[in-house]
């Protein structure tokens, strides 16, 4: 058996115990393996392609983010993600790496389900990342005594000070950076249904062109394909289901690159392993097809003509809202885009956005101009960071 075969065979065993994890399996285990299979990519010889086994590399820490998306809410892996950064080398850090599978097993056997952080695309702060249903602790873990004095310069400083300000924002939802007040507000975003999607990807493997097609409504369509349907099997569905003449139209497997807090990678989505396995090595493929200027809006509050507009700007969509033909505030493109990248409705998210923009008006009205926290402002989360060090020989 090549190499090849045997890193995607390693990938596709490490899939199906995921989508089983945490409930079923030790997620301690199962993350020292994918550990493991990364530290042997990382040592591949010579004569292996190093373009394979940069991308094995990086496959095994997608599947990792399963687990994070799994465990984390979206705004947690956000506030963890801030500070990315080149993939560590596992292989590199010797018996400090496996001073933080120590540090796993205790936090385990304490009641956490604990993340490694390096061995995921998403976590930028903090060695391991530790969930319960009571809340969430991030450890920095340190192979040696811990020092008489903590440093107050240097990388040790940079990073004990990202994790204390991860801390104060997560519990207090406000963060003051300076230049700018970083304050977390309650809106929740419609949940894809995965049921629906769980269907689709049935009806594309027994159908005989090998494509299926789920309508979102309007022009707004998620197509599932396999490697094997032609482009034209898809277009001659497709044409069905959309009448824009310029719907936008993105595939969901740039995900496994660029995945994000919010943008999850097909292989995260809570469907069947060997799906998840077939998704993350392109065997089967979404498509999303959407007419984006549906988002435009208007309504009218208490005498208030109120419009959503849909900008398009570098390739992305930002919306703006107008309050009576003055710009008011702005929705970025990662809150405007959630529909284009999940499978999630445009008509759910834009009631959503709607809604979101009829309490910002209330909440200015109600303030009648004064310097006021926002009623919405997020409850604090139970988070905790903190370092550990290896106890001193002998004690």
């Amino acid at each position: 058996m090549s190499i090849s075969a045997t890193w995607e065979q390693t990938r596709h065993g490490l899939l199906l115990e995921l989508a089983a994890l945490p409930s079923e399996g030790d997620v301690v285990q199962w993350q020292r393996r994918l550990a493991d299979a990364i530290i042997d990519a990382e040592g591949a010889k010579v004569a292996t392609d190093m373009g394979e086994a940069k991308r094995h590399r990086h496959l095994l820490r997608v599947i990792a983010d399963g687990l994070v998306h799994e465990l984390l809410d979206e705004h947690t892996i956000r506030s963890l993600s801030r500070h990315p950064g080149k993939p560590a080398s596992l292989l590199a850090q010797g018996a400090d790496f496996d001073f933080v599978f120590e540090q796993a097993s205790r936090l385990h056997s304490l009641g956490f389900i604990p993340i490694i952080a390096d061995l995921t695309t998403l976590i930028g702060v903090g060695d391991i990342v530790g969930w319960s249903a009571t809340g969430v602790v991030v450890l920095e873990c340190k192979n040696r005594p811990a020092p008489l004095r903590e440093a107050t310069t240097g990388r040790l400083a940079r990073q004990r000070q990202r994790g204390e300000q991860v801390e104060t924002y997560l519990t207090t939802s406000t963060l003051d950076e300076g230049d700018s007040l970083r304050q977390a507000v309650t809106m929740s975003l419609p949940s894809p249904d995965w049921a629906a999607v769980t269907d689709l990807l049935e009806r594309c493997e027994e159908s005989s062109s090998g494509a299926a097609v789920y309508s979102l409504g309007q022009n707004d369509i998620l197509v599932a394909a396999t490697a094997q349907a032609t482009p034209e099997q898809v277009m001659t569905l497709v044409l069905d289901f959309i009448e824009s003449t310029s719907p936008t139209v993105v595939f969901y497997s740039e995900l496994i690159n660029t995945a994000s807090y919010r943008f999850m990678a097909p292989s995260s989505y809570p469907v069947a392993g060997d799906r998840r396995w077939r998704l993350l090595e392109g065997e089967l493929r979404l498509i999303r097809l959407i007419d984006m200027s549906a988002f435009a809006a208007e309504l009218v509050h208490e005498g208030a003509v109120i419009t959503l507009v849909p900008e398009q700007s570098a390739a992305r969509l930002d919306l703006r809202i107008d309050v009576d033909g003055r710009e008011y505030t702005r929705f970025t493109h990662q809150l405007a885009e959630f529909c284009l990248w999940m499978p999630v409705p445009l008509a759910a998210i834009r009631q959503t956005l709607i809604d979101y923009a009829l309490t910002l008006v209330k909440e200015r009205a109600a303030a009648s101009g004064e310097t006021a926290d926002s009623p919405n402002l997020a409850a604090g989360d139970n988070f905790m960071y903190a370092t550990v060090y290896r106890p001193e020989s002998g004690r």
